[in-house]
């Protein structure tokens, strides 16, 4: 299915606040270099007749990372303050910490810390998780955690061409109409990386005694609704804690005034990780039975009904 070049570099194609920062190759959300310049410079592709899909997490960190403060305020409250590792030493030195700190480990905060795990004799393994927060006492102890992960999905085949098109200042038209690309959504990662990825991340959680409101897990909705489909279950619904998934959805809204799209928030849905767990390994949602061998049949049937092979 073919998709269209929503937002480039923040804004809609070849408009003025687009390509000033598409000169730049720069990205108005986290006011850093565009992650996906390399690739292409898109922050959200849509398909025909369906909702628009973010493709890149610095699309979700407008606003000074708001959906970060979001997170911190349900879980640590509304008067918390966050903070980087520095700010929070400088102010134990100075004698000015006020209680309110929340430590946040991430981009645009600390950066990113490594969790050690079990790995092969001889090798060292590793994991990350894109967020911690931490709230910390006076000597800068952890009192209580909360972890974030934050995923949109990767795309298929290219949309390198309309981008071109768009860093010269050009217009793209295409069979599909202007910004038309070939490039799909690879809703596969969703078994084969972010499903099991939350899954053991939510488990190693769930041995920490300061982890007292689980995981937290940001994304678009529709990669939300694709999870969804995939697991085909029905997911119960848990208050917040010690082993709990909770995910919080965005889209961009349909209507606004102003030159940037804002993000809402659609889902706040918390689950556990064995509930999770268990309907990624006992699926409800599958294809019908003997769907390989129909498949099989149809395929080698059209084959033999070729005069010329």
């Amino acid at each position: 299915m073919p998709t269209k070049v929503l937002e480039f570099h923040g804004f809609p194609p070849l408009s003025a606040e687009s390509k000033a920062f598409a000169a730049r190759k720069w990205c108005p959300f986290v006011d850093q270099k565009c992650k996906k310049a390399q690739s292409g410079g898109a922050c959200a592709l849509q398909a025909p007749t369906t909702s628009p899909v973010i493709i890149c997490p610095n699309r979700l960190y407008g606003n000074e990372f708001a959906v970060i403060g979001r997170i911190a305020r349900e879980t640590f409250g509304d008067d918390c303050d966050l903070v980087t590792d520095v700010e929070a030493e400088t102010r134990r030195r100075d004698g000015s910490l006020n209680g309110r700190e929340v430590v946040v480990f991430g981009q645009g905060y600390s950066g990113e810390v490594g969790i050690k795990a079990p790995a092969a004799d001889g090798e060292t393994g590793s994991f990350k998780v894109d967020f911690l927060l931490s709230q910390v006492g006076p000597d800068l102890e952890p009192l209580s955690i909360v972890a974030v992960e934050v995923q949109t999905i990767d795309t298929t085949n290219s949309y390198k061409k309309a981008s071109t098109s768009y860093y010269a200042e050009k217009p793209h038209p295409s069979q599909w109409g202007e910004g038309g690309t070939n490039a799909g959504f690879n809703w596969e990662n969703v078994t084969k990386r972010i499903l099991p990825q939350i899954i053991y991340k939510g488990h190693a959680l769930r041995r920490e005694k300061l982890a007292m409101h689980g995981l937290f897990f940001v994304l678009p909705d529709p990669v939300l609704q694709k999870i969804r489909t995939r697991i085909g279950s029905a997911l119960l619904e848990y208050p917040k804690g010690p082993g709990t998934i909770t995910f919080h959805s965005y889209q961009l809204a349909d209507e606004w005034e102003g030159a940037e799209r804002p993000l809402v928030p659609v889902t706040e849905f918390t689950t556990t990780v064995e509930q999770i767990a268990f309907a990624f390994v006992s699926p409800q949602n599958l294809p019908p039975l003997g769907i390989y061998q129909d498949t099989l049949t149809a395929k080698l049937g059209a084959l033999s009904r070729k005069k010329n092979l």
